[in-house]
């Protein structure tokens, strides 16, 4: 893939108070990229409240991209599964594999409140699968997709209540102890799947969990770009000149910018 290539995730644009603010927000973080890749969870498509607003947000990433003369790539996520039929991509002769994340846990998100919903629904996709596909990614991340969009239609057409504040105060303290233990065994996690099922990739980007960070995992660099709106600043991941460049996104005036230095460089060819 030639010229310089961005990648961030999980800008979660149109819902309510958190995540990015607008598609003209994020532009100056792929300025002077031949390609931009958004790995999942970019808009809340999924929720029927903010679907139409969010799909504005969409659109216009896609006018401005045209704009600017870069290639957009669409992965889809959790909160965005029918966004494309993207799930993942293989770049640099398979040195580099980029998938949202969401596939990593057999709940989706193991400390949401609908955890034990999303681990049924997803164990049965991949039950209703030929005992070969079970082995493939494909399927494998058709199966999460799937799990997230039978629970959001189901939220939808049931009128699920939105938990009061009260209820979120009581959830608080195991939620957090629920994020704190899969954040600790998050990079084994993500080593061990992307050993399974793209052998050949030395760097693995996802998002999903809201983690930002970068370990070293099984002979492999495991990068986590978070998340905007969470409690940790999120970060871009940014190849060019046979580099892979980790840049901190921080907030500037009314936009985002990539830190003018990267926090981690590595060699694409190892």
């Amino acid at each position: 893939m030639p010229g310089r290539v961005v990648i961030f995730s999980d800008t979660h644009l149109g819902g309510p108070g958190r995540g990015a603010r607008s598609a003209e927000a994020l532009r100056p973080l792929w300025k002077g990229a031949r390609t931009l890749i958004l790995n999942g969870d970019i808009a809340e498509l999924s929720d029927p409240t903010w679907r139409v607003e969010s799909a504005k947000h969409v659109l216009r990433i896609q006018e401005l991209c045209e704009a600017d003369g870069v290639e957009l790539k669409l992965i889809s996520g959790n909160h965005d599964p029918m966004l494309s039929d993207q799930r993942f991509l293989r770049l640099y002769d398979g040195k580099m594999f980029v998938t949202h994340g969401d596939v990593l846990h057999p709940a989706i998100s193991p400390w949401n409140s609908n955890a034990q919903v999303l681990e049924r629904l997803n164990a049965e996709a991949i039950a209703s699968l030929l005992p070969s596909e079970r082995m493939e990614l494909g399927p494998i991340l058709a199966a999460a997709q799937h799990a997230s969009n039978i629970k959001w239609d189901d939220i939808a057409s049931h009128h699920h209540p939105r938990e009061s504040r009260l209820r979120k105060l009581i959830a608080l303290p195991p939620k957090a102890a629920r994020v704190l233990w899969f954040w600790l065994t998050m990079p084994g996690r993500a080593a061990r799947f992307v050993a399974r099922n793209s052998p050949e990739a030395r760097f693995f980007v996802f998002g999903h969990y809201h983690r930002t960070g970068v370990w070293k995992s099984g002979g492999r660099i495991i990068i986590n770009t978070g998340a905007f709106g969470g409690i940790m600043p999120p970060a871009a991941v940014v190849i060019e000149n046979q580099k892979v460049k980790i840049h901190a996104v921080q907030p500037a005036d009314e936009a985002f910018r990539l830190a003018p230095h990267p926090h981690r460089v590595f060699p694409l060819a190892g």
